[in-house]
C-alpha cells in the first residue's frame, strides 16, 4: 500500500431487507476461492471480478480486502429477454465479499427475488436464481 494512503474508517454495517448477508466461516481469500468454485460448479460464469481495494488505493485510500463478483450465464439472459427485456438492466448478479475491521468476512448480495420478481412474468425465474444465490452463500456461511 502507498505510504500516503488514508485509512478508511468503517461504520457499523446495516442489514437492509433487500440484501442477503452471511458471515463466512473462512478467511477472505478462501471465501473468494470457494465462491468462484461454487459459481463454476453451477455452470455459471464469473463475468467480472472487481477489486475495490485496488481501485481506492489508486486514489490514496486504504480499505480492507474487498471484491465484487459479477456472475451470470447467457441461458438466463435469453430467458429474461423472452419474458421482459427491461429486466436485463438487473444483471449480472453480484456478490460483495468484505473483510470487516473485526477480521470477519461478510458476503452480501441483493435479494434476487425482490430484484427480478417485480418484473411481470419473472417470478419463477427470480425464484430459481434466488435459490442459486442462496446456495452460493451457504457454501461459505458459518454454521450456528
Amino acid at each position: 500500500m502507498n505510504a500516503a494512503s488514508t485509512a478508511v474508517a468503517y461504520a457499523a454495517a446495516s442489514n437492509p431487507a433487500h440484501q442477503k448477508i452471511v458471515t463466512s466461516a473462512y478467511h477472505f481469500e478462501a471465501t473468494l476461492e470457494r465462491l468462484r468454485q461454487a459459481i463454476a460448479e453451477r455452470d455459471l460464469w464469473v463475468i467480472q471480478e472487481i477489486n475495490p481495494q485496488m481501485l481506492l488505493e489508486r486514489s490514496g485510500y486504504s480499505i480492507l480486502p474487498a471484491r465484487q463478483l459479477l456472475f451470470f450465464h447467457p441461458r438466463y439472459v435469453v430467458r429474461l429477454l423472452a419474458i421482459d427485456p427491461s429486466a436485463v438492466a438487473e444483471i449480472p448478479l453480484k456478490m460483495v465479499v468484505l473483510q470487516m475491521p473485526d477480521g470477519s468476512v461478510t458476503v452480501r448480495h441483493s435479494d434476487v427475488q425482490s430484484l427480478l420478481g417485480r418484473y411481470p412474468g419473472l417470478t419463477a425465474l427470480a425464484g430459481e436464481l434466488a435459490e442459486i444465490s442462496q446456495d452460493l452463500m451457504r457454501v461459505v456461511a458459518q454454521v450456528g
